[in-house]
């Protein structure tokens, strides 16, 4: 009995250690020191809201596939609000300008609103226009319209005969002095069809000492047309020197890309390559990169999915999902390389990519991976200098919404904002090896004082049950070791 009253007595012992462990506190929290890698950050002292494109070495180092472990720190250790965002390069907008070919239209004064319809137009094989005159011409007819031909315009331009036209850019007359005028201008592309297109003022005033204030230009929605046609609403119809077709000529802006290549190893599947790469990339291209000089391999590359088997005992199955099934090569061909170019997928991350190869494989091909780096939007509120720390699994995302970073801020203003200089990486203590230090803390010493604890507990209620079992049984067997 009394072995059973003590066996008793250490079960609360035991409960109380257990609650003890279970409230013990976690280990320290957020901090720069809990990551793997930092990136300073130089940032101007006049800036409050400022950008930073993703470099290369933070998805080569980052442990979550949506770069959740990304937090900025300011010089105190306070964490910084931030939004990870894609900005997308802004059009190129190129303006080119060229003077446009000019038929100036005769007829009687009256019909000067409406450029006559019965004009008679004649057009060379290529649609060029070659003259445009009146029906039936009298001795009282004056200036009432212009027709323009774009076409000159577009290839002195040299642009397409599709790009679309954004103003006219008229030039007075030499020796003219003043001059006010309110034009319609139709547009067509076969001389039949007419639009109207703009009404405008144009305006040319002129000093005493020759000084000039012009407003000599007729703007409106950027459009592709191959004819035009001005009419006089209000003013004397002249014929001006030159009329200039502005273009809108817009260019996507290059966006920027990363690139990695990796090398592969043999995989459990026929000629399967397994290669390891970095989870946190968004990977949007694929490539192979060949050693020799004429290769060609049919593949299909993507990740092995497990499927169970039915077969009690028996390994689980892997079945390739494949996102490209193509044909890579590299080739020499009269003295020229041909080279297959990368294929884009949907964006995806992955730890492990298989490249099966469809044929004999005359080689281990690298594999190549692209992708376009996002761009990080913090608030510079804390003290400088800043750093960007990065590489901690199992941690939640810190990122916010944009307008909580940068409220009220326009398309054309976030990618206009200053951007954040960094520095070289500093790579710290692993993360496994910085949890090892947190559990030496106060806190880790007194998780180990609980577990020894209930390790004692634990081998003293084993020592007496044993005792107890020796007294039913009535023997007198040693203790086991």
């Amino acid at each position: 009995m009394s072995n059973q009253r003590a066996a008793l007595a250490f079960i609360p012992i035991l409960t109380l250690a257990a609650q003890v462990h279970a409230a013990a506190p976690a280990p320290a929290g957020d901090k720069a020191a809990d990551y793997s890698h930092l990136l300073p950050l130089n940032v101007a002292a006049n800036q409050a809201v400022v950008q930073l494109r993703l470099p290369r070495d933070v998805y080569l180092a980052a442990r979550s596939p949506h770069l959740n472990d990304l937090r900025v720190f300011d010089a105190a250790g306070a964490p910084m609000p931030y939004a990870l965002v894609d900005l997308a390069p802004q059009a190129l907008v190129n303006r080119p300008s060229a003077p446009a070919a000019v038929f100036p239209v005769q007829g009687p004064a009256h019909d000067g609103v409406n450029v006559q319809e019965g004009l008679q137009i004649r057009t060379g094989s290529d649609g060029a226009l070659i003259s445009v005159t009146a029906p039936a011409r009298a001795a009282g007819d004056e200036l009432i319209g212009l027709v323009l031909d774009l076409q000159p315009a577009a290839r002195a331009a040299r642009v397409g005969a599709g790009a679309a036209i954004g103003a006219l850019a008229l030039t007075l007359p030499p020796a003219t002095g003043n001059y006010n005028a309110r034009l319609a201008l139709d547009v067509s592309d076969d001389l039949q069809n007419w639009d109207e297109q703009a009404e405008a003022t144009v305006s040319w005033l002129v000093n005493s000492q020759g000084a000039s204030v012009q407003k000599h230009r007729i703007e409106f929605a950027p459009r592709a047309f191959r004819y035009a046609r001005l009419r006089w609403l209000d003013g004397k119809p002249i014929e001006f020197a030159a009329i200039h077709a502005e273009y809108v000529v817009q260019r996507e802006a290059g966006r920027p890309l990363e690139t990695l290549v990796l090398q592969g190893v043999p995989g459990a599947e026929g000629r399967d390559l397994i290669y390891t790469a970095p989870v946190a990339i968004p990977v949007a291209l694929l490539g192979l990169a060949f050693q020799g000089r004429n290769v060609v391999m049919p593949v299909q590359i993507g990740q092995y999915q497990a499927m169970p088997n039915r077969d009690p005992g028996a390994r689980t199955v892997l079945k390739l999902q494949p996102l490209v099934n193509t044909t890579f090569f590299q080739l020499e061909q009269d003295g020229r390389r041909r080279a297959s170019g990368d294929v884009a997928v949907p964006v995806t991350h992955a730890a492990r990519w298989v490249v099966r190869p469809l044929n004999t494989v005359p080689e281990r091909p690298a594999l190549r991976l692209g992708w376009e780096p996002s761009t990080i939007v913090f608030v510079a509120s804390g003290k400088a200098p800043y750093q960007l720390a990065f590489g901690r699994a199992g941690v939640r995302p810190a990122g916010v919404a944009l307008h909580q970073v940068a409220p009220g801020f326009s398309e054309r203003e976030l990618m206009a904002l200053a951007a954040a200089t960094p520095g070289k990486v500093i790579v710290q203590n692993r993360l496994e090896q910085t949890m090892d230090g947190a559990a030496r803390g106060p806190a880790g010493n007194k998780q180990v004082w609980l577990w020894a604890l209930l390790v004692v507990g634990v081998v003293a209620l084993a020592g007496m049950a044993w005792h107890l079992l020796r007294q039913l049984k009535g023997t007198s067997e040693p203790p086991p070791a």
